[in-house]
């Protein structure tokens, strides 16, 4: 819309020859000799260059400001002519010919358009403009160990900020199916929190491969190009990433499954946190070790809520035995949390599916299975402590054994029941805690063919871990021959019914 305005304002001008109006200007070009300018001056489209041009357009980009160009242009390098563009971090930005296009941003302290002929062939036109950050754009402060996506940050630009006054470190998190993000290079780096006072040292791309951290506690990122980029950024306290040997973040959305082919040979370990951008719970169907990468001696998973910098502790863990795959489907109500993979190669799947089917799958009872429910809220603290969930199986009896790890009842009305038995309502087996500031650690056992555990709690001091297990009931030897004898009666009386 500008631009249409900017050619409007400048219809009055068009009876300039070109030749007058490619005069090379002495002085910088600020934003104090107005916000928005075309060269040539006073054209309104592509101008004859004259022959034997050599200028140099120098922009002084005050703090806090950026320099927008547009240029098009026409012309033939092999006649010797160049068009280039220089931004402030001394990128050289050539155009190339015979046609061009392009949008280019820059910020403080200067850039430079320098156009050079031999002919009297070429052809150019192109409008600046200095953008004021802070007003055209909103400040979105972020503390660190969290996350926000680069395809939504229209008319507003984040700063990443360490409480701990610790550097920053960014990871970018896409989706498995994408290597790489070629929007990155659209999108701005500032080592500072206030743009005001420092300058951009990077595109997001290379500061990602070269520096990949802050040398202060804050850093900024500004997509000035506004491209929707689909991946996400994570920033962390660098004290905090620091210590693996490894560190990536993993990007999922709802309704989407992941797998990962995951290694670690070292003393420190691999750590990646899985982020759902739009779901509060993941799914952990498979977990294989790879023998060949793994050092079945030293090797352990752990899974810790959120990001490394909440420096949070160990919820889950596994090693390598013969009963791992009896510990999934595993629940794990979060939005995001963080694997560490010591000693070993693995490959796991992971699934954010919201349909029935699923669901199904995590509450289906099988011989042998073990699990452990958790408050959502320990995972994540913006998430209320309650839970509910219903094993069954209509065809099959259980042994149904349940360990009360951890109960914090902070509230009057708040409990923890577990009910096992079969489907007649007269026939549950009961237990309910209702102490107002209790830790628990208790077993219980029945049989059945369900079992329902529930928590009522919304303090968000109050809380509960249950691990369960399963096995299923066979008949005994006693009843087996018997309902054998009954079987056997029955054929030998059907077939002398046959016979005659």
């Amino acid at each position: 819309m500008f631009f249409i305005t900017l050619i409007l304002d400048f219809l009055t001008y068009t009876s300039i020859s070109a030749e007058n109006s490619f005069v090379c200007p002495s002085n910088f070009i600020t934003a104090e000799s107005g916000p928005i300018g075309v060269i040539p001056y006073g054209r309104v489209g592509l101008s004859v260059i004259p022959a034997l041009y050599d200028c140099a357009y120098n922009f002084y980009v005050y703090p806090g400001w950026a320099l927008h160009f547009s240029i098009s242009t026409h012309y033939d390098q092999l006649l010797g002519d160049n068009i280039t563009f220089t931004d402030s971090l001394g990128v050289v930005h050539i155009l190339i010919t015979p046609n061009q296009h392009i949008d280019q941003w820059s910020s403080a302290p200067s850039a430079i358009l320098h156009i050079n002929t031999i002919s009297n062939t070429s052809q150019m036109f192109a409008i600046y403009e200095f953008v004021n950050i802070a007003k055209k754009y909103q400040h979105v402060l972020i503390p660190t160990g969290e996350y926000f996506s680069l395809g939504n940050m229209k008319n507003r630009y984040y700063t990443f900020h360490s409480k701990d006054k610790d550097r920053v470190a960014l990871n970018i998190a896409v989706k498995n199916t994408q290597d790489y993000d070629a929007l990155l290079d659209f999108i701005f780096v500032y080592d500072c929190g206030d743009v005001t006072n420092c300058r951009m040292v990077a595109r997001l791309s290379n500061f990602l491969k070269r520096q990949k951290y802050s040398t202060s506690n804050n850093i900024t990122i500004v997509n000035f190009y506004d491209v929707k980029s689909p991946s996400y950024l994570i920033g962390n306290d660098f004290s905090k990433i620091v210590v693996f040997s490894k560190y990536k973040a993993i990007l999922t959305s709802r309704n989407q499954r992941t797998t990962g082919e995951l290694f670690d040979a070292s003393d420190q370990g691999t750590a990646y946190t899985w982020i759902c951008s739009d779901c509060q719970h993941f799914y952990w169907t498979v977990l294989k070790f790879h023998k060949s990468k793994t050092n079945i001696s030293k090797t352990y998973i752990e899974l810790r809520p959120l990001s490394p910098t909440y420096n949070t502790s160990t919820l889950l863990n596994y090693t390598m035995s013969s009963a791992l795959d009896s510990y999934f489907p595993q629940l794990i109500p979060a939005r995001m949390f963080t694997m560490i993979n010591h000693y070993s190669g693995i490959a796991v799947t992971l699934d954010t599916s919201l349909t029935q089917s699923m669901a199904e799958k995590w509450l289906k009872p099988y011989d042998g299975r073990r699990g452990t429910i958790f408050s959502p809220s320990l995972w994540d603290p913006f998430t209320a402590p309650a839970f509910s969930f219903q094993f069954e199986d209509r065809d099959q009896k259980f042994m149904f054994g349940v360990n009360v790890k951890d109960v914090r009842i902070s509230a009057t009305g708040e409990s923890l029941t577990i009910k096992t038995g079969p489907t007649a309502s007269n026939n549950f087996s009961y237990k309910e805690f209702v102490s107002e500031s209790t830790d628990y650690w208790t077993r219980r056992e029945a049989k059945g063919n369900f079992m329902q555990i529930s928590y009522d709690g919304w303090d968000r001091n109050s809380m509960a871990v249950v691990s369960f297990d399963m096995k299923q009931i066979n008949f005994k030897k006693s009843e087996l021959t018997i309902s054998m004898i009954i079987v056997i009666c029955f054929y030998l009386k059907f077939s002398n019914f046959i016979y005659s």
